[in-house]
């Protein structure tokens, strides 16, 4: 049946070629042809729903527009000051922030005991540990979101050249983001005439 399959599929120059090649060589093209019907039809295993968790770079854009609107607030507050005048504000963070997510752990221990005949005693352990992130509706179950720390203030205003409204200035801002003095610089803005 092969053989009669094989005539048809070839002509005389080609029946040669597989003629040479024996009963072996049939049966291995055809097992190929199988075994690629068989790689085509074959279901998809199910897979563990994949853990869709936030980009680097997401994360990142998520912090710069927290710390632009935290800057945006400090400077419409540190303008309401008695003669702040124009003001500006620039937040240095000591990082991105930390973002904690729950896990699915699995621990596994195995112990075997073995004895052999001549009185040998071979005691195996093994201990298995699989963890990754929980997942609910698509996305990562967040645990803890600790927003990154301001470590540095720059606030450039109309009025810091007098010495009480830059004191205003810098107290205000040591009060809104509870942190040091020394991590808060006032500025005079440059005059128009420089």
């Amino acid at each position: 049946m092969l053989d009669e399959w094989m005539r048809k599929m070839t002509g005389d120059e080609e029946k040669k070629v597989f003629a040479n090649w024996g009963k072996k060589g049939k049966y291995l093209v055809v097992a190929a042809v199988c075994l690629g019907l068989l790689a085509l039809i074959w279901p998809q295993s199910k897979s563990a729903p994949r853990e869709t968790v936030t980009p680097a770079s997401q994360n990142s854009s998520g912090v710069a527009l927290a710390k632009a609107n935290l800057a945006s607030e400090l400077q419409n507050i540190l303008s309401q000051v008695e003669g702040a005048g124009k003001v500006q504000v620039s937040l240095t963070l000591s990082s991105d922030g930390l973002k904690s997510y729950a896990r699915n752990t699995k621990n596994e221990r195995r112990e075997t005991q073995e004895m052999d005949k001549s009185g040998g005693d071979r005691n195996i352990k093994e201990d298995n540990q699989a963890s990754d992130i929980a997942v609910s509706s698509g996305s990562a179950l967040l645990v803890e979101d600790i927003a990154p720390e301001v470590v540095g203030v720059l606030v450039v205003a109309d009025g810091a050249g007098n010495g009480l409204v830059k004191e205003k200035l810098t107290d205000a801002t040591i009060t809104l983001l509870n942190i040091s003095p020394h991590q808060v610089r006032v500025v005079a803005r440059k005059g128009d005439n420089q």
